[in-house]
C-alpha cells in the first residue's frame, strides 16, 4: 500500500481536499504523544491503493507548536512515499514558505492550487506549466469545496504508483534498476542558502556517511543547523555512535556561523525565493479590489462592534445548541425510553419490592448510558457549529478580539470557544468544550484552559440549580440565575491566573501567532462529516469509561445492603399489604384469578410496564388505540385488569394501581436504607466532620458524592433520600420543613456546585488532552476543596450576620469578582524571549 502524506499552511482548504478524496470513509486518530487529531483514509484507484493521511496544517517545521511536532514525526517514522502540498491559491507567495520546506524533504511531491475560483475572482492568474518545470512536480489546479481536481489528483498518484510498481518489481520491468526512484516521479528541487552552504554540504556529507535514509540528508542537515530538537531526537535515537558525531558536527558549524542569525537568514532565502518565484508564474491586477473579507472584517474587527458581534455569535451557539438541542431531545428521549423499556422487558421481573440483582445492575448501566446517549443531540449541533465557525474563518478573529484580555490570566484568545462550550452560560458541556483546545498551540495557554473549562456551568447542574432554585428562592430566581450563569466565568479567569502563574509556571509556551484567513462558504459534507467524526470520538472515548465508573458507583451504594432490622419491618409491612389486597378482592368474581401471589406480582410488573411504555407513545388518539391492542394481544388474560371495562375489573385495577403505589414506597424506602448502610453512606458519613462548616450532613455528601458519575444523579439521589410519598416534585420535599435546611443551606451548596467539576467523564477527557495523572488529580481536588471552602466561609459568615440567601450569594459574587480583578493587574511574564517573538513572527509571517 502506498502511503500519501497531504500537507498545507492553515486554512489552506487542505481538510476539504482531504474530504473531497475520502468521502465519509475517515479514521480519526490522535498522533503518538500528543492531542492533535490525525485523520486518514483508505483509497483504490486503478488497481492501486493508496492510504491518505491528512497532517496538521503547520506554516513551517520549525517543530514550535504540537501540530508542526506531529507534522516532523510523521514524515520522519512513517516515511510516506508520496507529499501532495495543499496551497491556497489566493495566498500564493505566503504558502511558498511551506512548499520550499517539503521540496527539501526530497519525496515525490505534487502541488494542488486549491481555492482556485477565489483567487480568480481577485483576478490572480498562475502560470501552472512555469511552475511545474520550476520545482519539477506536477502542478493541479482545484476547487476542495466544489470537488473540481479530484480526478486530476486520482490520475497523478496512480500515475506515480504505476511508476513506483514498474520501478521496484523487476519482473514488470526487467530493464529497471530498484535502487533508485523513477524519475517521473522524483522531486530534485533544492533551494540554496548561499551563507550556509558550505555548512550544508559538509554536514549532508556526514549523514551519508552516517546514515542510510529515506528523508533527504540534506533536509536532514538543514534542521541539525536550524536546532529542531525532534530531528535531533529522531537521529540519536537511531544510533548512540551518531548521536555523538552529531554533537561534535553542530559544534563545528556553530563555530563557523557565529556571525548568522541561522534562522533568520533561513527564513530570509525562502521569503526572497518566493517573492522572485512570484514574479515569474504570478500575475496580479494592478489596482486590488477591496475583497469581501476585508469589507466583513471593518464590522467584525471594529474596536467596538467586534464584541457585540462576538457575543451575538456566543449567545447564537448557545441558543442553538444547547436550547434548541435540548428541545430536540425531547423527541429524541422517547425512543431511548423504549430502548429501555424493552431491555427491562428482557430482565427477570421484581417480585413486588424484591428487584433481583441483576435487574438493578443492568438498569442502572443503561440509565448511565442513556444520560450519554440522551445529549448527542446538542454534542451534534455543538460540533456542526464549530465546524461552520473553522471553516468561514471566524474562529481565529475571536482569538485576536478577546486575546488581549485573556492574556492577563495566562490564557488565548482562542480560549474563547472551549470556555463556551463548557458553559460560560448555563448549559454548555465539559468535555466538547475540552476537545476543542486542540487548536491551542501553546502548551501553558491549552492546559490553563482544558484545566478551567470544568469550572463553567454545565448542562448536567442544571437540574440541580433548578431543584434548589424552586425549592428556596422561588422569588429571585431571576437574579441567583444570573449570578450563578456569570461567576464561573471568572472563577476560570482567576484559577487560570493562579495556575499559570504556580504549577503551570514551567509549562512550554510559544510564539501566539494568528493568521486571518478570507472567509468561505463551509461545505455541507465537511461540516457533518466532522460532527459525525467528533459525537463518535466522544462516545467512543468516554462511553466505555462512564461505564466502568457507574459499576464501580453502583458496588459502593448497594453494599453491605440493608440491614437484618430493617428487612424485618419492611417484610411486615409487605405482608400486611398482601393481607388488605387479598381481603379487598375476596368478593370479587376474579378472586381466584388474580389472588395468588405470583400473579398479583405479575400484575404489578404489568401495570408500571403499561405505564411506561404509554408515556413513550405519542399523543395521538389513534396511536394510544394501537399501542393498547398491541399490548391486550401479548397479555389477553390479564389485559382487562390494566385497562378496566366494568366494575368488578375497575376493583382488581384500583387493587393493583395501590399495590404498585404502595411498593414503590417500600422500595424507596429500601434504598435509602441500602444508601445509609452503604459504603458511600459510610463515607458520606466520615465526611460530616469537615462538611458541617458548609451546613451538609451525611445526606447531602451520599447526594453529592454519587453524582460525580453525572451531575443529574444528584437530584435523583436528593429526590430518593428525601421521598415522603406526598411531595410531588423533589424539590418540594427537599425544601420541606421536615428536611430541616434553610436558604442558606442552598447557597451553600450552589457554591459547592459551582465550583465542582461536572462528572467523571470531563475528568477522563481532561486526562486524555493533559496526558498527565498529577494535572487530573488537581483538576479534581482543587475544585472540591475550593468549593468547600467558600461554602463553609459564606455559610458561617451568613450565620454570624444574620444574612439572607440572595445577600450571600452577592457577597460570593462580589468577592470573586474583585479577586479576578486584582489577579488582572498582576504582570505576568514574557512567554519567550523578545528575539525568539521576532524571529517567530519573521519566520512565520509574509
Amino acid at each position: 500500500m502506498i502511503k500519501i502524506a497531504i500537507a498545507g499552511q492553515p486554512n489552506c482548504g487542505k481538510s476539504t481536499i482531504f474530504t473531497m478524496m475520502s468521502g465519509v470513509k475517515q479514521y480519526v486518530a490522535n498522533y503518538p504523544g500528543v492531542t492533535v487529531e490525525k485523520k486518514s483514509t483508505l483509497l483504490r484507484h486503478e488497481g492501486h491503493e493508496f492510504e491518505l493521511v491528512d497532517l496538521p496544517g503547520t506554516y513551517s517545521f520549525s517543530a514550535f507548536s504540537k501540530e508542526e511536532q506531529a507534522a516532523i514525526n510523521f514524515l520522519i517514522d512513517e516515511n510516506p512515499d508520496f507529499i501532495i502540498n495543499v496551497i491556497d491559491a489566493s495566498s500564493f507567495q505566503r504558502s511558498l514558505y511551506l512548499t520550499y520546506q517539503l521540496l527539501e524533504i526530497g519525496k515525490p511531491m505534487l502541488i494542488v492550487l486549491n481555492m482556485m475560483d477565489v483567487a480568480k475572482r481577485r483576478g490572480i492568474q498562475i502560470d501552472t506549466q512555469a511552475l511545474a518545470q520550476k520545482f519539477n512536480v506536477p502542478v493541479i489546479e482545484a476547487v476542495g469545496a466544489k470537488g473540481i481536481g479530484k480526478e486530476a489528483m486520482l490520475a497523478a498518484i496512480s500515475q506515480f504508483a504505476t511508476c513506483l510498481n514498474t520501478h521496484t518489481n523487476p519482473s514488470k520491468n526487467p530493464s529497471a534498476n530498484p535502487g533508485t526512484r523513477p524519475s517521473t516521479s522524483s522531486n530534485n528541487y533544492q533551494l540554496p542558502y548561499p551563507a550556509l552552504e558550505p555548512a550544508i554540504q559538509a554536514l549532508t556529507q556526514h549523514l551519508d556517511a552516517e546514515l542510510q535514509s529515506s528523508i533527504s540528508t540534506r533536509w536532514l542537515a538543514l534542521k541539525l543547523i536550524e536546532n529542531n530538537f525532534i530531528v535531533q531526537e529522531k537521529l540519536a535515537q537511531n544510533s548512540p555512535h551518531v548521536a555523538e558525531r552529531i554533537q561534535q558536527w553542530q559544534a563545528e558549524f556553530e563555530q563557523q556561523l557565529v556571525h548568522l542569525d541561522i534562522n533568520a537568514t533561513i527564513a530570509t532565502e525562502r521569503h526572497q525565493a518566493a517573492k522572485t518565484l512570484c514574479g515569474e508564474v504570478l500575475q496580479e491586477p494592478v489596482n486590488k479590489r477591496t475583497t469581501l473579507t476585508s469589507y466583513i472584517d471593518k464590522f467584525v474587527l471594529n474596536r467596538w462592534l467586534s464584541f457585540i458581534i462576538l457575543g451575538l455569535v456566543i449567545f447564537g451557539t448557545y441558543e442553538l445548541s444547547i436550547v434548541k438541542g435540548y428541545e430536540i431531545t425531547n423527541y429524541t428521549w422517547p425512543y431511548l425510553a423504549s430502548v429501555k423499556n424493552y431491555i427491562i422487558s428482557l430482565l427477570p421481573q421484581a417480585q413486588f419490592v424484591e428487584v433481583p440483582l441483576i435487574t438493578e445492575f443492568i438498569v442502572w448501566l443503561v440509565n448511565s448510558a442513556f444520560a450519554l446517549l440522551n445529549y448527542i443531540p446538542i454534542f451534534l449541533i455543538l460540533f456542526a457549529i464549530i465546524a461552520v465557525l473553522e471553516d468561514t474563518g471566524y474562529m481565529p478573529r475571536i482569538a485576536f478580539i478577546l486575546d488581549r484580555v485573556f492574556n492577563r490570566y495566562g490564557l488565548h484568545g482562542q480560549s474563547t470557544l472551549p470556555l463556551v462550550l463548557g458553559g460560560a452560560f448555563v448549559g454548555g458541556c465539559a468535555v466538547p468544550g475540552i476537545m476543542a483546545t486542540k487548536g491551542i498551540a501553546d502548551d501553558r495557554a491549552r492546559i490553563a484552559t482544558i484545566m478551567t473549562v470544568p469550572y463553567m456551568n454545565c448542562l448536567a447542574k442544571v437540574p440541580f440549580y433548578t431543584l434548589l432554585l424552586g425549592a428556596f428562592f422561588a422569588s429571585s430566581m431571576s437574579l441567583m440565575m444570573f449570578f450563578i450563569s456569570t461567576v464561573t466565568f471568572f472563577i476560570a479567569l482567576s484559577v487560570a491566573s493562579v495556575l499559570t502563574l504556580t504549577i503551570l509556571k514551567r509549562e512550554e509556551t510559544r510564539p501566539f501567532i494568528m493568521e486571518l484567513p478570507a472567509y468561505h462558504l463551509p461545505t455541507l459534507k465537511g461540516v457533518v462529516l466532522r460532527s459525525l467524526q467528533r459525537v463518535w470520538l466522544y462516545i467512543h472515548k468516554v462511553g466505555t469509561i462512564v461505564m466502568a465508573v457507574a459499576v464501580v458507583l453502583f458496588v459502593l451504594l448497594q453494599f453491605p445492603g440493608v440491614s437484618n432490622d430493617a428487612q424485618v419491618k419492611i417484610d411486615e409491612k409487605v405482608t400486611v399489604l398482601l393481607s388488605d389486597y387479598d381481603s379487598a378482592i375476596k368478593d370479587s368474581p376474579y378472586y381466584a384469578q388474580v389472588s395468588d401471589q405470583e400473579t398479583v406480582f405479575h400484575l404489578i410488573n404489568l401495570h408500571n410496564q403499561f405505564r411506561a411504555e404509554r408515556m413513550t407513545v405519542a399523543s395521538s388518539t389513534e396511536k394510544v388505540k394501537d399501542f393498547e391492542a398491541g399490548f391486550a394481544l401479548k397479555h389477553p388474560e390479564l389485559f382487562k385488569f390494566i385497562k378496566p371495562s366494568n366494575q368488578d375489573e375497575r376493583l382488581i385495577n384500583r387493587q393493583i394501581r395501590t399495590l404498585a403505589q404502595q411498593g414503590q414506597l417500600l422500595q424507596n424506602e429500601i434504598k435509602n436504607q441500602r444508601i445509609e448502610n452503604s459504603l458511600l453512606g459510610m463515607f458520606g458519613r466520615a465526611l460530616e466532620p469537615v462538611t458541617q462548616w458548609a451546613g451538609f450532613d451525611w445526606r447531602i455528601n451520599v447526594a453529592f458524592l454519587s453524582s460525580f458519575a453525572a451531575r443529574e444523579s444528584a437530584v435523583a439521589t436528593i429526590g430518593s433520600i428525601y421521598e415522603t410519598g406526598k411531595a410531588e416534585r423533589p424539590e418540594e420535599a427537599f425544601g420541606g420543613e421536615a428536611a430541616g435546611y434553610t436558604a442558606l443551606h442552598a447557597v451553600a451548596m450552589l457554591i459547592f456546585m459551582i465550583f465542582t467539576p461536572p462528572c467523571i467523564a470531563s475528568m477522563v477527557v481532561l486526562k486524555l488532552n493533559v496526558q498527565s495523572y498529577k494535572l487530573m488529580s488537581v483538576a479534581i481536588a482543587m475544585p472540591f476543596i475550593l468549593g468547600l471552602v467558600f461554602a463553609s466561609i459564606f455559610f458561617t459568615l451568613g450565620q454570624y450576620f444574620a444574612w439572607s440567601g440572595v445577600e450571600t450569594m452577592g457577597y460570593f459574587y462580589l468577592t470573586i469578582v474583585g479577586f479576578t480583578i486584582v489577579l488582572g493587574l498582576i504582570k505576568r511574564p514574557l512567554s519567550c524571549s523578545t528575539s525568539e517573538q521576532a524571529r517567530a513572527s519573521y519566520t512565520y509571517q509574509v
